[in-house]
């Protein structure tokens, strides 16, 4: 039995997860392979002193001083994210879907896939975080329903952006971009409302759905919406 399950391998669900788990028994199922991978989210975070809760050593992050935050690889973010979720108990089943969920005093949720050993998990709480969850064109989805009150979701405004990155030294003449942000890598990581019609010789490119709202494209909101996440679920069970 788990207090809480976070169906969805997102940055909020992670930052929640972390949290949780010092007083609650948590679990996270997630589709992908590796958890919260391919990343949906911008690598940039105004306030870093809101990690230290999360991350011991952020020298690992290898953050680079932007006009508006720091920059940052949001895949190994999510990788330190997910170690330190795993780290601290979190139960986290990979390659997995929900097929279905009923209640009864507690909820059964139907889990197809690699990770789980028992095709059903139980529940007090479900955190909902599907709207925010990477998924392919043509993936199957997980099935849940937002009918119990016990089903936290907290919503945000999304749009699909298409996301480029290049070396830095090839960044200069690029414009019209939503975001801007520059890695310690030695990569600039641009995010378009639409794709650009120039011919530029992208590194890696990928289209994902994330918050609108440009002052929302942080890691900050992400942290936000954990702590409503958290506050929602602490006046539940207590």
């Amino acid at each position: 039995m788990y207090d809480i399950t976070i169906i969805g391998g997102t940055l909020t669900g992670l930052f929640s997860s972390i949290n949780l788990s010092n007083n609650y028994k948590v679990c996270i199922i997630d589709l992908n392979q590796e958890i919260g991978f391919p990343t949906n989210f911008p690598g940039l975070i105004e306030n870093i002193d809101i990690l230290d809760v999360f991350v011991k050593e952020k020298d690992k992050l290898y953050l680079q001083e932007n006009k508006s935050g720091f920059g940052l690889r949001s895949e190994w973010l999510m990788k330190y994210l997910t170690h330190n979720a795993a780290k601290n108990g979190v139960d986290i089943l990979n390659r997995t879907r929900v097929s279905n969920i009923f209640y009864d005093d507690n909820f059964s949720i139907e889990l197809i896939g690699a990770g789980p050993q028992n095709p059903i998990i139980f529940s007090k709480i479900i955190i909902d975080e599907t709207d925010r969850t990477y998924s392919a064109p043509g993936d199957k989805e997980h099935r849940i329903s937002n009918e119990n009150e016990l089903i936290i979701s907290i919503k945000e405004q999304q749009k699909e952006f298409f996301v480029g990155t290049i070396p830095f030294s090839n960044s200069k003449n690029i414009s019209n971009y939503k975001l801007k942000i520059e890695r310690s890598d030695g990569l600039t990581e641009f995010w378009f409302e639409n794709e650009p019609q120039l011919e530029i010789n992208w590194i890696e490119t990928k289209k994902c759905s994330t918050f609108s709202n440009p002052k929302s494209m942080k890691i900050d909101r992400h942290v936000e919406i954990s702590k409503q996440i958290i506050e929602t679920i602490s006046n539940i069970l207590t």
